[in-house]
């Protein structure tokens, strides 16, 4: 991150935000003594924690006494305010605008802010009401405000979840920075569950840097490119890291008004992204339907049942461990939880019908981020079932959903370039319903005509119904003939893109 911030010049302002022990500050110190550059740099710091306070007024004391040892005279002020309350322009109407504030503009600034959602009666949500678009979560205003303390010109770099990047959630916020600043650098830790293993952190961590424009960008076309790199954690940053630039054709993407931030990795990353920007179809358009399981199980206790018996009174529940890649699995043998409700609340239950059963969560050992399953009517002898709050389930607004459409939406959503698709856009555990809804799927002949292959060739293996949906995807021109068929959709691409080289 000390490096992302590029030349720092001299007479240079410098924030942190959220300081913390001051280990950013202090890896930028580093940077310019082993630059052994003499110059004068002055740092303001915010902290609301009393001890770390103190303590990152120690740690930048004993700094500054070791840089200038090197010539690097460091001003330093470390304020225990809240930087959202101490720095919000009270005169402008939006965070993001060019009016004058009375605040201090900085060349550079690099901050670990805290992640949390903000309850709609926090202090800091009211002071940012009609300030900043879209939806509240404490590290977005701190990239927000950021951008608006920056110098033209200047460099930031914040590490920060990967949510920010997709979704509707943090659309107007997306279309409102880019307005302002320009990203330059994106860093992805893959590996979820060693970086921040210790903070229950359920996504992909990123650090985003980006320089302050000398004027608002005014229309929706923006040119340039991006330097993009990923390494599986943070034990791997000198050794492990695959970087390369990638056009904001590839970055950017207007999906219906909300801009996406994409994350390719590699050639073939592009190349995927290529063939599903061509796919104009979404479930949303083909008039699927999309919702979440109705049954909570510690609301429902006083309904569930182990298993089914005849004539109790009870249908099957599935959780989404019932759903495995292409089948649905039911009963499940050792499954420690009920596997049967009541029939009493009939709210919580769905008619017996053809459907798509998608998992909303995915664990860290499972291969794919999208595990989906066609649910067939015929297989259950059952009027109604019950669906656990943990599965999204696909259906038709209006009519039944033929079997070969099931079938064959069920392959496409499991296959490897749609899940490999899904990683590039989103970095998150959870698959939910409003995503799903908008992402890019072939032609609806198409998953029919992928469907019915399943059948006819009694396809029930995934590398069988890997092959169809590839051989349909070819033959329909909806991959060009150089496109490799792949199975592997995690860290491991760069092999693949060795082969294709070759």
């Amino acid at each position: 991150m000390a490096k992302q911030l590029g030349e720092i010049s001299n007479g240079a302002l410098i924030l942190d935000p959220a300081i913390g022990s001051g280990v950013l500050i202090c890896a930028l110190i580093e940077r310019l003594i082993l630059e052994n550059k003499p110059l004068e740099v002055s740092i303001a710091a915010y902290e609301t924690d009393n001890e770390l306070c103190s303590l990152s007024r120690e740690v930048l004391t004993l700094a500054g006494k070791e840089a200038k040892k090197s010539g690097i005279k460091i001003h330093r002020q470390v304020f225990q305010e809240d930087f959202i309350l101490a720095c919000l322009p009270d005169e402008q109407p939006s965070l993001f605008g060019t009016t004058n504030s009375k605040q201090s503009r900085f060349s550079y600034i690099i901050s670990n802010p805290p992640y949390f959602k903000l309850n709609s009666d926090d202090r800091r949500v009211k002071a940012v009401n009609g300030k900043l678009n879209g939806h509240t979560n404490i590290y977005t205003i701190f990239m927000a405000l950021s951008a608006k303390l920056l110098l033209a010109e200047g460099r930031a770099s914040f590490i920060v979840p990967r949510s920010f990047c997709s979704g509707a959630y943090f659309s107007e916020f997306r279309q409102d920075l880019l307005r302002e600043v320009s990203p330059y650098s994106l860093h992805v830790f893959q590996s979820r569950n060693e970086t921040f293993k210790n903070d229950s952190v359920l996504q992909e961590n990123v650090i985003f840097s980006f320089e302050k424009r000398s004027q608002p960008q005014k229309n929706g076309y923006w040119a340039g490119s991006i330097n993009i790199s990923s390494s599986n954690d943070d034990q791997s940053l000198e050794n492990g890291i695959i970087s390369r630039r990638v056009s904001f054709n590839h970055f950017l993407s207007d999906h219906n008004g909300l801009l996406f931030f994409r994350l390719p990795t590699g050639i073939l990353d592009e190349q995927i992204l290529e063939a599903a920007d061509k796919w104009d179809g979404s479930l949303e358009k083909y008039g699927f339907q999309v919702s979440t399981g109705r049954v909570v199980p510690f609301r429902a206790k006083g309904l569930l049942r182990e298993q089914v018996k005849a004539r109790n009174g009870t249908v099957p529940l599935l959780w989404m461990q019932n759903v495995k890649p292409y089948q649905v699995e039911y009963p499940l043998d050792g499954f420690s939880k009920p596997q049967a409700i009541s029939i009493n609340d009939p709210s919580l239950l769905m008619p017996n019908a053809n459907y798509v059963l998608l998992r909303r969560f995915s664990a860290k050992e499972d291969k794919r981020r999208l595990i989906s399953a066609p649910f067939i009517a015929e297989k259950f002898a059952f009027e109604q079932i019950g669906f656990e709050n943990h599965l999204n389930v696909i259906f038709k607004k209006k009519g039944i959903l033929p079997t070969s459409e099931a079938i064959g939406l069920s392959a496409i959503l499991n296959s490897a370039i749609v899940d490999r698709y899904f990683r590039i856009v989103n970095g998150n555990t959870q698959v939910n319903a409003a995503e799903l809804r908008i992402l890019p799927i072939p032609p609806l002949e198409v998953i029919r005509n992928i469907g019915n292959r399943i059948q006819k060739d009694n396809a029930d293996t995934p590398e069988k119904i890997e092959g169809i949906i590839f051989s349909t995807l070819w033959e329909s021109n909806l991959l060009t003939e150089e496109f490799p068929m792949i199975q592997e959709t995690r860290i491991t691409m760069g092999k693949i893109e060795q082969a294709q080289e070759i």
